[in-house]
């Protein structure tokens, strides 16, 4: 009996030890919520065509997922949906964004003007507005010699101030003016344009950029040619402008700057002016993501996927809505 008891009692020491240090170690523990996650049912009651939709990232290999990996289901049926505006993958890092991994409540609305412009990709453009995690949250940290920040217990049904703390949650504003395929995508015939910005030490000059250099027809000058290929028209800009709510720090481009390759797709209405220099008058634009910013250091960083509060205060981009 005796026997028995001591038994009891150095387990229950044990346990007691092994709470205490599990205790003391700080990424063992959960604290505080930050952003709760929803359950499936809740997410499968608010889901409503063209305004909500339960998204994850695809592990197909088939060419309908090449370009974009997200998709929702039609039924049985698995569709790519093209996401933009406030993605959850523009917020959280790898750890959560794995090939089936998270399931997310996307909130929105159909961008029918870029829907039609993907149309002979069948994808369904959807600008996010807001998004939500849906329960269980899974994470994957990876192996310990890529990553030293292990957690062995973490909170399911909400991200905490740990996955701040770490860079894994890092919530931003970002809009629906930008979009990551602004680089290779445009459609000039159906007012459509691409345009590089840059920098020559006292003024802003803009070019039009066009897919292929036999687009130049002629001599006259205003024709320069880039390592990469394309030929750049210099043009005026007029309408709502990307300079009225971005700074030097996102526009400045220099031309013996190679690192700085901010591009922006804009819909407008580009006119010939009697000076020989077009006159592009822009309705809506976007930026490429990722985009170049100046850091405080100086160096151009590339990790932007939209604009957080502090770009606000820093006026390095003003108020958009």
């Amino acid at each position: 009996m005796n026997r028995i008891k001591y038994i009891l009692e150095g387990w229950f020491i044990i346990i007691v030890i092994t709470m205490s240090l599990v205790k003391k170690i700080n990424i063992f523990q959960p604290k505080e919520v930050v952003l709760p996650a929803i359950s499936m049912d809740m997410a499968r009651g608010m889901v409503k065509e063209k305004e909500c939709y339960i998204v994850r990232i695809t592990d197909s290999d088939e060419d309908e997922f090449d370009f974009s990996r997200w998709y929702y289901r039609d039924g049985t049926e698995k569709k790519s949906i093209f996401l933009m505006g406030k993605r959850p993958d523009n917020e959280l890092s790898q750890i959560f964004m794995g090939r089936e991994r998270n399931s997310f409540l996307v909130k929105g609305y159909v961008h029918d003007e870029l829907t039609d412009y993907l149309k002979e990709y069948k994808k369904l453009v959807f600008i996010v507005e807001e998004w939500y995690l849906i329960a269980p949250i899974k994470r994957d940290y990876g192996p310990e010699d890529y990553r030293q920040e292990q957690r062995l217990f973490y909170p399911r049904n909400y991200l905490d101030t740990y996955d701040v703390e770490q860079g894994d949650y890092y919530p931003t504003d970002a809009y629906d003016l930008t979009w990551e395929r602004t680089l290779d995508y445009y459609l000039k015939q159906d007012g459509f344009y691409k345009i590089h910005p840059r920098w020559n030490g006292s003024e802003r000059e803009w070019f039009l950029v066009y897919d292929e250099a036999d687009s130049v027809k002629d001599n006259s000058g205003k024709i320069r040619y880039f390592e990469d290929g394309y030929a750049e028209e210099k043009i005026y800009i007029e309408g709502n402008s990307p300079e009225y709510l971005l700074n030097v720090d996102v526009l400045a481009a220099e031309y013996d700057d190679q690192k700085c390759t901010n591009f922006f797709m804009v819909k407008g209405d580009l006119r010939d002016s009697e000076d020989g220099i077009g006159r592009l008058e822009i309705y809506k634009w976007w930026i490429d993501t990722p985009f170049y910013i100046k850091n405080d250091s100086g160096y151009w960083i590339s990790e932007r996927y939209g604009f957080s509060r502090s770009d606000i205060e820093a006026g390095i981009y003003k108020s958009y809505r």
